[in-house]
């Protein structure tokens, strides 16, 4: 009986090892599958931080656009409201003269300041199209004096 007792306890015993065997790699399987997707999750949390940091960086530069932009706007309403009140100035100006009847009556001071006018005009598109007019003038070509 003795002989039974320990082949059964022998089978228990190898029976048991075998289990915890099994128990003992399935638990190794689970942890290595719970560090695998926790490296995971921590790639990700990575990824989704540079993306975030990315995004409030373009943020802050598409509202510092949005600001400069503003302010020309700005600058530019102001400089175009100076230029109409100029507009309505001149037209102002036109309205209180009356060139056909001052034409009319003194045709000679007209004819003088309309020639003087179209000289300075010819004058200064002239200039501003003359060829030589960024040339600079060579001293030392001239020669010794």
């Amino acid at each position: 009986m003795g002989f039974k007792l320990s082949i059964v306890l022998s089978i228990v015993l190898v029976a048991m090892a075998g289990g915890f065997k099994l128990y003992y790699d399935k638990s190794e399987a689970e942890k290595q599958a719970m560090a695998t997707q926790l490296q995971q999750a921590m790639d990700n949390q990575q990824l989704l931080e540079n993306a975030i940091t990315t995004q409030n960086e373009q943020l802050e530069k598409a509202l510092a656009e949005q600001k400069a932009s503003q302010e020309r706007i700005q600058g530019l309403t102001v400089a175009n409201n100076q230029a109409n009140e100029k507009v309505e100035d001149l037209r102002n100006k036109f309205a209180r003269h009356d060139l056909d009847m001052l034409s009319l009556r003194k045709p000679g001071l007209v004819e003088k300041l309309v020639n003087r006018g179209t000289a300075r005009a010819f004058q200064e598109l002239k200039d501003l199209t003359d060829p030589d007019q960024f040339d600079e003038e060579d001293d030392t070509a001239a020669g010794p004096t």
